[in-house]
């Protein structure tokens, strides 16, 4: 895509659009099929989930606002968490697959002022290599994910983030939606989850909340490193 100047949310809407059309062709496992995943009410962005604005609101996520702080979200998607977490905290980083939603995280995050301290890596987070040690990272909807990219044992997965995180840092957990069965396949990987980061971490505080259909739950964990 050649690099314009978009100076309206108009036009950063219709760019945002024209690279999930791109993503929808090139990724087989997209979550775009039926309409945009992600929402931004910053730039005036619909999309199926609720907005960056309302989950941080909803989850109690300002609480890791900190312009001291470097924070990780795995899985960034359209990097909108990416973007507004930069405009608080002295840097945010996105990892996500997917080159063509990098793209909108990076065109996002330069309408709204925050480029300069943003990065997304294109890449699992499986694969990841950083030097960088955060302060808080987030894994929304990123373990055992529905498109199945996402299979790591929960063992390495939040061993791994466990050992990103600076001394005193936070991870934020989200699962995947779940049914409390054990025939389907989100509800164990969420217990693994929790034990996993139970064995490595400090729990904060963990909570469960009714999630889209009838039926359907997600879990959320606050945990911090261990001394």
């Amino acid at each position: 895509m050649p690099e314009t100047t978009i100076s309206t949310n108009e036009e950063l809407c219709t760019a945002i659009l024209d690279l999930i059309e791109q993503e929808k062709i090139a990724n087989p496992v997209s979550y775009n099929t039926d309409a945009p995943y992600q929402c931004y009410e910053r730039i005036g962005f619909k999309g199926m989930r609720w907005s960056v604005e309302k989950r941080i609101r909803e989850y109690g996520l300002e609480q890791f606002f900190n312009p001291e702080h470097a924070v990780l979200d795995i899985g960034s998607n359209f990097g909108f968490f990416v973007a507004e977490f930069g405009l608080h905290c002295r840097l945010a980083h996105g990892i996500e697959p997917t080159s063509y939603l990098n793209k909108i995280g990076e065109l996002t995050s330069e309408f709204v002022g925050s480029r300069d301290k943003v990065e997304f890596f294109d890449e699992t987070f499986e694969r990841f290599e950083n030097s960088i040690h955060y302060d808080t990272i987030f894994s929304l909807a990123a373990f055992f994910t529905a498109d199945g990219r996402e299979r790591s044992t929960a063992d390495s997965y939040f061993g791994k983030i466990n050992a990103m995180l600076n001394e005193n840092g936070h991870l934020f957990y989200e699962s995947t939606s779940f049914i409390r069965d054990e025939s389907f396949k989100g509800y164990p990987a969420c217990i693994s989850a929790i034990e996993a980061i139970k064995s490595r971490m400090e729990l904060v505080r963990d909570w469960e909340t009714p999630s889209g259909s009838p039926g359907y739950r997600r879990h959320f964990a606050i945990a911090r490193k261990k001394h």
